[in-house]
């Protein structure tokens, strides 16, 4: 069945929020069309449930059902508690009446915690969708570098590691790999969503504390290996997504992270299957090439600070 959806993106001010939202309907729906009518905000035609994409998605403010109008929602209120929401996209937007939008529908009202809420987003138009923002909760903070039982500098923070997972459309089931694990940030967060996990490091302190962060969080991946990114002892996996290290306090301990990242780049045509995706975060001064049957299908940019801007590539195996 063709479902509508809604996306409100959040206000990160990149390409990233879209890309990911976009990335998890083709994951389900490889023939799925998007519009971009406006910023934030992203429509889809898909045969992917927006549940799916909700329950996973870390840029996005609500994922939901497209209305054409308010009475469309009242066939999946029935027995069920909502609630109203509305988000304004123009810092000129009027108040709203949330009695004339929810005129006609039945059900019962729940601010703290509904089965569901009619969500309203008003920008150069208004666009009415039927969302879950209850199982969009992810408790991020719970996973925070800091409160790992291993913790390093390096670490990246859970919504993130979210993020350049969903990018590779992994899905259920499916074999993931990490090559520079380090703390285990981007394989805790794959694990939730239910990819079968592997990850490795050549620092053995990272694989100790990569197992001790993946035991903190009571997860079971399929292994945690001590190997060379640039000789992986894997084949066929369906999904990559890593961040190269760089800097001293790196598991690469100071290598040059060019010669690293051309490296790993190669190693690529024999981990990943045919179609399989690969993300990889690296500084932006050190650019990636595709290799071999490997090309690059995406690029975006993540502004850290004045000495760096991240890139975030996404690559394709033939």
């Amino acid at each position: 069945m063709t479902n509508r959806s809604l996306v409100l993106l959040s206000g990160e001010g990149s390409t990233i929020p879209a890309a990911e939202a976009k990335a998890l309907f083709f994951a389900y729906d490889p023939q799925a069309k998007f519009e971009e009518p406006e910023p934030r905000v992203l429509l889809s035609e898909s045969d992917a449930a927006p549940d799916l994409v909700s329950r996973r998605v870390a840029f996005s403010r609500r994922v939901g059902r497209l209305l054409s109008s308010p009475g469309e929602a009242s066939e999946f209120l029935e027995g069920r508690t909502f609630r109203f929401r509305s988000f304004d996209l123009s810092p000129k937007a009027t108040q709203v009446d949330p009695r004339k939008t929810l005129e006609g529908i039945e059900g019962r009202i729940d601010l703290r915690s509904p089965d569901f809420e009619i969500t309203l987003v008003r920008g150069r138009r208004e666009y009415l969708a039927l969302t879950r923002p209850m199982q969009m909760l992810q408790d991020w903070s719970l996973r925070r570098p800091r409160k790992r039982a291993f913790f390093h500098p390096s670490a990246i923070f859970p919504k993130l590691s979210r993020a350049l997972f969903n990018l590779t459309r992994c899905t259920e089931g499916q074999a993931f790999v990490d090559p520079f694990c380090g703390t285990g940030s981007i394989p805790l967060e794959a694990f939730i969503v239910g990819a079968r996990v592997l990850a490795s490091d050549r620092d053995s302190r990272m694989t100790r504390g990569g197992l001790a962060n993946m035991r903190r969080f009571d997860q079971q991946w399929e292994g945690v290996i001590r190997c060379d990114a640039m000789s992986l002892p894997l084949t066929r996996v369906d999904a990559v997504a890593t961040d190269i290290p760089y800097g001293r306090l790196s598991s690469t301990r100071g290598s040059d992270a060019s010669k690293v990242a051309e490296g790993f780049m190669g190693t690529l045509s024999e981990a990943l299957r045919p179609g399989g995706r690969a993300v990889v975060m690296h500084p932006q001064q050190v650019p990636l090439k595709g290799s071999g049957s490997v090309s690059i299908d995406e690029e975006h940019h993540l502004y850290v600070h004045k000495l760096l801007t991240r890139t975030i590539t996404v690559l394709r195996r033939s």
